[in-house]
């Protein structure tokens, strides 16, 4: 692939490893979900976030737009057990511990309202305690070194050129590909 738009294959080659080394070396998968919808009137609407026993969920909600800025709000464990339950409001933020591994269900409720759809805002935080020591040290394992400081400052400076040369090659593959 590196031929198709590339002449310098070391250039080619330091674009793609750092584009591979800067999508790889992130802190690992993103516990924090934010999302926005439109809930209409007389409707419920349910979401699904999977947590492990002995995490810590924050569930933090808006109403933003809307008749009456209202709405209902239950969260239920995988058991089926109603773990948290707000009647018409505007906002809320809760924090559970879950005790059973699953998909907690978030349920916001606007059955009250028979013509006002409301725009809702929500955010799921999960703080992970599942580790080898129960989550007590986990700290220890970002602490970096000046050297890895450094090293991570020379990607973050590489990324850009990176960037640029990675859109070269797309628009040179399409151009290619709708030639053929």
């Amino acid at each position: 692939l590196c031929q198709l738009c590339c002449s310098d294959r070391k250039l080619c080659l330091l674009a793609y490893l750092t584009l591979t080394l800067g999508l790889t070396l992130g802190l690992g998968p993103n516990k924090n979900m934010g999302f926005t919808f439109l809930l209409p009137a007389g409707s419920t609407e349910c979401f699904y976030q999977k947590t492990a026993m002995n995490d810590s969920m924050e569930v933090e909600y808006q109403v933003i737009a809307g008749s009456g800025l209202d709405v209902g709000f239950i969260l239920l464990s995988p058991t089926g057990h109603r773990l948290v339950s707000d009647f018409r409001r505007s906002d809320g933020i809760h924090t559970v511990d879950p005790t059973v591994d699953g998909d907690y269900r978030l349920c916001f409720d606007n059955n009250f309202s028979k013509m006002s759809e409301k725009m809702v805002f929500f955010e799921v935080v999960i703080n992970s305690l599942n580790s080898k020591n129960g989550g007590q040290d986990d700290w220890l394992d970002t602490v970096m070194s000046d050297s890895m400081v450094d090293y991570k400052m020379e990607d973050i400076r590489w990324m850009p050129v990176a960037l640029v040369f990675f859109k070269s090659f797309i628009r040179e593959a399409t151009k290619s590909a709708l030639l053929s």
